[in-house]
């Protein structure tokens, strides 16, 4: 009966939706970023960081390339935690999870407005 009631609370959890997009979670999500994505994808988000070239296949273009997951928020966030399969993109779950969410949003930001 316990095990059933944290996985229905871990559900739950996990379905909660993301917070606001507010300028102070942008700007962390900026910050961690810079620390751990920047290196691969560039500072611009243009998938020309200072090791990119070492990476195969080359890290993914924000600006420009389809998302190979999505580009929803929920869905870059989901590649943040997780990885993508059969890529060097690996997943930061270590990352606080608020912090991911900044994340998610300030890649969003990448994308050119439609």
């Amino acid at each position: 009966m316990l095990v059933l009631a944290l996985v229905l609370v871990l559900g739950a959890l996990a379905l909660a939706a993301p917070p606001a997009p507010t300028p102070k979670l942008l700007a962390t999500g900026k910050a961690v970023y810079e620390l751990n994505c920047a290196a691969c994808h560039g500072v611009t988000g243009e998938g020309n960081g200072p090791v990119a070239f070492a990476v195969k296949p080359p890290p993914r273009n924000f600006v420009k390339d389809d998302f190979k997951a999505g580009d929803s928020v929920d869905a870059i966030f989901k590649t943040i935690s997780t990885g993508l399969p059969n890529t060097k993109m690996v997943g930061y779950p270590q990352i606080k999870e608020v912090d991911r969410w900044g994340v998610a949003y300030y890649v969003r930001a990448f994308r050119p407005k439609k």
